[in-house]
């Protein structure tokens, strides 16, 4: 009677323990691999107002912003709306889908007023029975496992909390997008609850055609649909897809697992905890010195783990491989992020314990700070300096080119003895023997011992158009030596572009200038001199030209302005990388190409239209939607990074006004590339 009464409290626990109003971490799997929270805006308004974003969404920009948004779902009306009226669809599901549009309009309110919570996870797969004789009698016969017997398990759940009395909003939007990958819909029911289901795309007849808005009784949608395998191919990956209302929160669900599987499992989480009680959680949940809007996660080291497990039978020497890269150094990624008045501030967590290889072994541990500078151009507008081992940035680099030589298609994953460690690192030191032959110097013993530990790279608007205008500066332990070997390196340079390579040596400022000039340099000229203590390198000669001048002292350097002075006072003064960006150069000329970039698009599009002179039919971009650079950059102020190491975890600690995408090189180019060179590409 004591065990059957144990037995009866067991089993009524976690119905007891299930809260009444879950959280929408408490819905999600306790063994998540990933975990990010958005809180959205509503929750942080005053936080919002009192940072940059503030005055920027209240002036012009932000009028801009909300324009672009609001005419989203007037381009999808027309491909939803116009297009099947001429291919004449019925009325009633014309209406049905005006409905949805007008409710999808509504998405990105609604998202900025509950936030988002997204979570993955990977999980090994479950075969048969008969599936694991397959594998194993095909890998006694040198013959690897079908990739349908090893599949893992992928789930991908995306929470909108505290959304259930608007649902109806996010289903419209997932209507609509099904219905724009050609997807109907059809009534679904599964765990007492009714919804839609997308139909999957069969062989034989027409698909069921699409059903209206939910009504009052069903505000649950819950849809799947599988992506089915050629009749003569492998079996394909099924991919399944659900969403429904759970408790006070709407839950998206997309992965390989039945949707009624996955339904039930995330209304027996609770009960669980769900991912609360995952330590990771519990890091990036801890109260940062700045009001938090973000937070999440990435258990790396558990990924890692399964990716090598998985894919050992197919890719021979692949966990030796990810070591050797430093990949299997990485356990976790935890981030914090939110704003401290008018700055946004981030800490991104690391953890790479153990002895390290690869990758996570470039950086050093000693601090880096603005005394340890060459000297900077007085305008520049973005530097890194960080402390390197270049010994591993070598040996990295040689693991990178060998891991991908090595794990290529014309390789035999039968042959097993030609990737074990021992064979991988023979291919390694034939990589580097190659490497040295080619380039005429040996990068072990002539090039590694002069060079020190400092690497800095920094633009300049003066010095060149971004990307252009880039120099590189090592420190150097034997500045002696360098100049001895760079002299060996000019034939080394043209077996390695493979056209003759003419030098030009200047001397500017008692210091020689070395001019590299080929047929196959395109429109740079790499020029490199050896000034102090630095190996300074740059794509043009003015990069350089400008340093060395600056080292005399026939130029002004850079210095901090008093507000950048003073938030650098803040940081930590042990970090081994510092980076400085300002935003305002690269906003401004974005702002300034982007009516050129946005008048070559429309060309474009009208060329493949083959507009004519039919004026009803002329509808130009609006390239007045680009802001005024002036006014769009006047709320910005200079990121400042900093990257701390105390062995164990590597700390980045953000604080900037607004990020740029490729911030670190610019990318002005490319956006000038595709305005001025749009027309040769289509």
């Amino acid at each position: 009677m004591s065990r059957l009464f144990a037995a009866l409290v067991v089993l009524a626990a976690p119905a007891a323990a299930r809260p009444a109003d879950p959280t929408p971490e408490q819905l999600l799997s306790p063994t998540s691999h990933l975990f990010v929270r958005w809180d959205g805006v509503t929750a942080h308004a005053d936080t919002y107002k009192k940072s940059f974003w503030g005055p920027l969404m209240a002036g012009p920009t932000g009028d801009t912003v909300r324009t672009l948004i609001a005419k989203v779902p007037k381009l999808l009306g027309e491909s939803l709306l116009a297009d099947p009226l001429l291919d004449g669809k019925p009325p009633a599901e014309l209406k049905a889908t005006l409905a949805d549009l007008k409710n999808a309009a509504k998405i990105t309110d609604l998202i900025a007023d509950t936030g988002v919570v997204v979570a993955a996870e990977i999980r090994e797969p479950r075969p048969t029975l008969k599936g694991l004789g397959a594998a194993l009698g095909g890998l006694l016969g040198g013959d690897p496992p079908g990739l349908d017997v090893l599949m893992p398990d992928l789930h991908l759940l995306v929470v909108l909390p505290n959304a259930a009395d608007r649902a109806d909003v996010p289903f419209a939007a997932l209507r609509l997008a099904w219905q724009a990958a050609d997807h109907a819909v059809e009534p679904f029911a599964a765990a007492g609850r009714k919804g839609f289901r997308i139909a999957p795309a069969g062989p034989a007849g027409p698909r069921p055609g699409p059903v209206g808005p939910a009504g009052p009784q069903d505000r649950f949608g819950l849809s799947k649909i599988a992506l089915q395998r050629d009749v003569d191919g492998p079996p394909a990956i099924k991919v399944e897809s659900a969403w429904w209302v759970e408790g006070k929160h709407v839950v998206l669900y997309v992965g390989t697992a039945a949707p009624e599987k996955v339904v039930a499992e995330v209304g027996a989480n609770p009960a669980k905890g769900g991912v609360t009680a995952h330590p990771l959680f519990v890091r990036c949940s801890a109260k940062p010195a700045f009001t938090s809007v973000a937070r999440g996660f990435a258990d790396a080291g558990r990924v890692v783990g399964l990716a090598k497990a998985l894919a050992g039978p197919y890719v021979p020497g692949l966990g030796h491989r990810l070591d050797d890269l430093g990949v299997g150094n990485l356990k976790a990624v935890v981030f914090n992020a939110g704003y401290d008045g008018k700055e946004f501030r981030a800490v991104w967590d690391f953890d790479l314990p153990g002895e390290r290889k690869g990758f996570a072994k470039v950086l050093k541990k000693d601090p880096i700070g603005l005394a340890d500078l060459p000297p900077l151009p007085p305008d520049v507008t973005r530097f890194l300096a960080a402390r390197v081992d270049p010994g591993a940035v070598y040996e990295s680099g040689l693991a990178l080119v060998e891991a991908f030589a090595g794990v290529g298609p014309d390789e035999d994953p039968r042959d097993r003895a030609a990737h074990t460690p021992a064979a991988i690192k023979a291919r390694r030191a034939e990589l580097a023997r190659e490497f040295d032959k080619a380039l005429g110097v040996s990068m072990a013993d002539d090039l590694l011992p002069c060079l020190g530990d400092k690497l800095v790279i920094y633009q300049s608007p003066n010095e060149g158009l971004s990307i252009f205008g880039t120099v590189v500066c090592v420190s150097l332990k034997d500045p002696v030596k360098a100049r001895a070997v760079a002299d060996r390196l000019h034939p080394g340079i043209e077996n390695l572009v493979g056209s003759p390579v003419r030098v030009r040596k200047k001397v500017l400022a008692g210091v020689e200038v070395r001019q590299l000039h080929s047929r196959n340099f395109g429109i740079v000229t790499p020029t490199y001199a050896v000034a102090g203590d630095w190996l300074v390198v740059a794509l043009h000669p003015q990069g350089v030209q400008g340093l060395v001048l600056r080292a005399k002292g026939d130029l002004p350097a850079w210095k901090p302005d008093a507000d950048t002075a003073a938030r650098l006072a803040k940081l930590p003064k042990d970090g081994c990388v510092l980076q400085f960006c300002d935003p305002t150069t690269t906003v401004k000329n974005l702002c300034c190409l982007g009516p050129l970039f946005l008048g070559t698009l429309d060309n474009l599009s009208g060329l493949r239209r083959g507009d004519g002179d039919d004026r009803a039919d002329f509808d130009p971009l609006d390239v007045g939607l680009v802001p005024n650079g002036h006014e769009l950059s006047k709320h910005l102020f200079p990121n400042l990074t900093v990257t701390r190491d105390d062995g164990t975890t590597v700390r980045v600690e953000v604080n900037e006004s607004l990020s740029v995408p490729l911030e670190v090189i610019g990318l002005e180019p490319f956006i000038f590339g595709t305005a001025v060179f749009g027309f040769r590409l289509f």
